[in-house]
């Protein structure tokens, strides 16, 4: 369980495809992916968006997802489109919520008493999650607040691109260093994942892709929001612990359940100390493993 009490979902690839495209949402829940996000915000066109409402409600409904979350990814919060998507989507058949531009706490407690009054209509006692977009510089200033805003986030996504245009700053990573650091201290903090846009400059360079999806995992990201089907495994072998990874997380933990048991207040690992922190990443290393062997 994470520090905010929520069993954290696995969440290396989460697809992003537009709402108005059904054949694109179809083909999604086909692929190789932890999560299908259907777009109904900037993937698709202002006249666009009524068809997209009806097309991701019929696909919601007949899709099967197999063990892939369902998410829809909204209009901003407080838009005249919003309002259209609270009132229209069929939110008996996500999982999840993508809401994007989020600059203000206050938007997700709004959004989180709309989701309230909705899950009390349908009669449902699952509540619904939320993934919070944070990808303006307000909303990256006011990241910490916003990550504790409402019990239902599970996640804050950086959205670097509309960063980028926002701010002016290059797509490159020492730009995008302190917005990513940032997000990820701000998520840890609450006890939320992180989640980074996958490399969106050139999305069919896998190589590209797979130098960017390391410096995320090592700023402390889970994974990545992908635009595009070359992104899928290069993402799903960066964020998945690798078979190394595993056997030394298990000496880990071992070691430290023996020295627990025999009352020893230290242990070592190849002659290592084991500190508490450590054994900590480890154990989450062998959660997620768990959670990759499930699905």
């Amino acid at each position: 369980m994470s520090e905010n009490g929520k069993a954290p979902k696995l969440r290396r690839t989460m697809m992003l495809t537009p709402g108005n495209r059904p054949e694109r949402l179809a083909k999604a829940t086909q692929l190789d992916i932890d999560a299908a996000v259907f777009d109904l915000e900037d993937g698709v066109g202002p006249e666009q968006k009524a068809e997209a409402r009806e097309v991701v409600n019929q696909q919601l409904a007949t899709l099967d997802f197999g063990h892939r979350e369902r998410l829809v990814r909204i209009n901003a919060v407080g838009t005249d489109d919003y309002q259209l998507d609270m009132k229209e989507i069929s939110f008996a058949n996500i999982d999840s919520v993508f809401v994007p531009k989020v600059e203000k706490p206050d938007q997700l407690a709004m959004l989180d008493d709309a989701l309230t009054g909705i899950e009390m209509t349908l009669g449902q006692d699952r509540k619904l999650d939320v993934v919070a977009t944070i990808e303006t510089p307000r909303g990256m200033l006011n990241a910490l607040a916003i990550a504790d805003a409402s019990e239902r986030t599970s996640a804050l996504f950086f959205g670097s691109g509309d960063y980028s245009a926002a701010t002016g700053a290059a797509v490159t990573d020492a730009a995008l260093a302190f917005p990513r650091s940032t997000l990820v201290a701000a998520a840890s903090a609450s006890g939320l994942q992180a989640i980074d846009a996958a490399y969106f400059v050139a999305v069919k360079d896998a190589e590209a892709t797979k130098r960017d999806a390391l410096l995320a995992k090592d700023l402390g990201f889970v994974g990545k929001v992908i635009f595009h089907p070359n992104q899928i495994s290069v993402c799903n072998e960066i964020f998945s612990p690798s078979a190394t990874e595993i056997e030394r997380a298990q000496k880990i933990v071992r070691a430290h359940a023996e020295a627990a048991a025999e009352g020893k207040g230290v242990a070592y690992v190849d002659g290592e100390f084991l500190a508490i922190d450590i054994v900590l990443m480890a154990q989450r290393v062998l959660a997620k493993a768990e959670m990759i062997k499930g699905t």
